[in-house]
């Protein structure tokens, strides 16, 4: 079914690509997916602009920023890249505080930032081939440069561009394609999620049969990189791939293996023999696990549950108010407000949700949590607002078939367009009709078995009967 809902995605962008010139429908609506591949649902508003910071007073303008992190305490860290520079902003806008140099060596061509629980500053030094840790006043705590192990080549060029500290004080580190980790020892302690590379006939012919040299270069193709990653409130290491045709969303657990559905996500656009895939920048999980993705391509945000199903696409690209031009990072706040730093445009947008995608999230998260009749009672409120948002009718009928209710389930189900939940649906339904009537059917076929018998008998007795006399009168002889 999620398959089927992924193949929709050129209809998708042919269609959106229409209402971008609108203001009000790039900055407000949101977009759904039928699942029969053919109907684009309008929905109403997931998230409404609330501000937009561009000119920062005494601090200037932003230049070609990469990087944002939200602490505990809602406030904002910008990686202003190009003015080589981390500011600390509030959730007003105001900048509290602006951090240039660490160990007496200015930042140059920063990438990522990571704020602590404690407060200390983890700073992606890229240019400079280091990380740097300060305290919330700038002072400087740690330095860490290219870790010394027998693994890593020699030509290995330490430049850190995303960074993250688990829970267990390890130093997560995306440099290139590989996200590596270090311990606080500054200690290479291997690979994470390292994705394989899919097996290829072509591939494995050139090795076989080819040359040395082609061989060589077959042997050379490194697996899909990511483009930006985090560590979510749950623990788990979330990040997007590039290069990828489906599975670009991972959800890492303690050994590195994926947990997330491998699907496709996003859209593909296919104009005559060009394709364009999504390029995702980005990837923010709220603590209620909604899962939030920035497209590079078509400047898109996409909202996920934690299985794969789509909830909304909104913004797009443009220069009006609610869509971007190059969206390279986003986070959310405790309110569940989105923030998208635009690279080329040098903003940040404040995204608040509606009280529609509000009652998506909780009907989502109840349900996650097993409380049904909560779940239940906000998708209703969903479809009192739009009737027509088939995956409000799909949770409704997931709740239905839960207390098995399943004639009303299949109902739901219909309504939501899913012909797989109305099947699983219908056969329940069927036994449970099987179930109720069991004995009914038990004593009509033994009442119909009783009656044939009866019959058989009282016929073959006639033929018996008509045999003798014909007998008798000398027919037969």
């Amino acid at each position: 079914m999620k398959r089927l809902r992924k193949l929709i995605m050129p209809i998708l962008v042919i269609m959106l690509s229409v209402s971008f010139g609108s203001k009000a429908e790039a900055s407000e609506g949101g977009r759904s997916f039928n699942t029969d591949g053919y109907i684009i649902t309008q929905m109403p508003s997931v998230y409404e602009v609330e501000a937009t910071w561009k000119n920062l007073g005494e601090y200037g303008m932003l230049n070609h920023a990469e990087d944002l992190f939200m602490d505990e305490n809602n406030q904002l860290y910008v990686v202003d890249t190009g003015n080589n520079r981390v500011l600390k902003m509030a959730a007003s806008g105001e900048v509290l505080a602006e951090y240039t140099q660490g160990y007496g060596v200015e930042f140059r061509n920063p990438k990522g930032v990571y704020v602590h629980t404690d407060g200390s500053i983890w700073v992606a030094d890229s240019g400079n081939y280091r990380i740097v840790r300060l305290d919330s006043d700038g002072n400087d705590l740690e330095v860490y440069y290219k870790p010394e192990s027998s693994l890593l080549e020699d030509s290995f060029t330490f430049s850190p561009e995303k960074i993250y500290v688990s829970a267990t004080g390890y130093i997560y580190v995306l440099r290139g394609s590989n996200l590596m980790l270090m311990d606080a020892n500054n200690e290479f302690r291997g690979y994470v999620g390292t994705t394989a590379v899919p097996f290829s006939l072509q591939r494995w012919l050139i090795r076989t049969f080819g040359t040395q040299s082609q061989a060589e270069r077959t042997l050379r193709q490194e697996p899909a990189s990511y483009t930006n990653f985090m560590i979510a409130s749950d623990g788990m290491t979330y990040g997007v791939l590039a290069n990828v045709t489906s599975g670009q969303i991972r959800k890492l657990n303690s050994v590195g293996t994926n947990t997330y559905p491998e699907e496709a996500y996003g859209i593909t656009i296919y104009n005559g023999t060009t394709v364009q895939r999504p390029g995702f920048s980005d990837i923010n999980v709220m603590d209620n696990g909604i899962v939030t993705l920035c497209d590079q391509t078509t400047g898109l945000l996409y909202q996920y549950d934690q299985d794969g199903m789509l909830l909304a696409a909104f913004g797009g690209y443009g220069n009006a108010e609610g869509t971007y031009q190059n969206p390279i990072s986003l986070v959310s706040d405790s309110d569940g407000k989105l923030y998208v730093l635009d690279f080329s445009s040098n903003t940040i947008t404040v995204l608040a949700p509606t009280r529609f995608i509000q009652l998506v999230h909780s009907a989502i998260t109840a349900y996650d949590a097993g409380n049904y009749d909560a779940s239940k009672e906000y998708w209703e409120q969903v479809l009192e607002i739009n009737s027509n948002y088939e995956l409000a009718h799909q949770g409704y009928a997931r709740i239905l078939y839960k207390e098995d209710k399943f004639k009303e389930a299949m109902d739901e189900y219909y309504l939501g367009n899913d012909p797989v939940g109305y099947s699983q649906s219908f056969s329940e339904y069927r036994h449970e009709l099987f179930r109720e009537y069991f004995g009914w059917v038990v004593l009509a076929v033994i009442v119909i078995l009783s009656l044939a018998w009866i019959g058989f008998k009282k016929l073959k007795n006639k033929v018996d009967e008509l045999a003798n006399k014909l007998e008798m009168g000398g027919w037969l002889s």
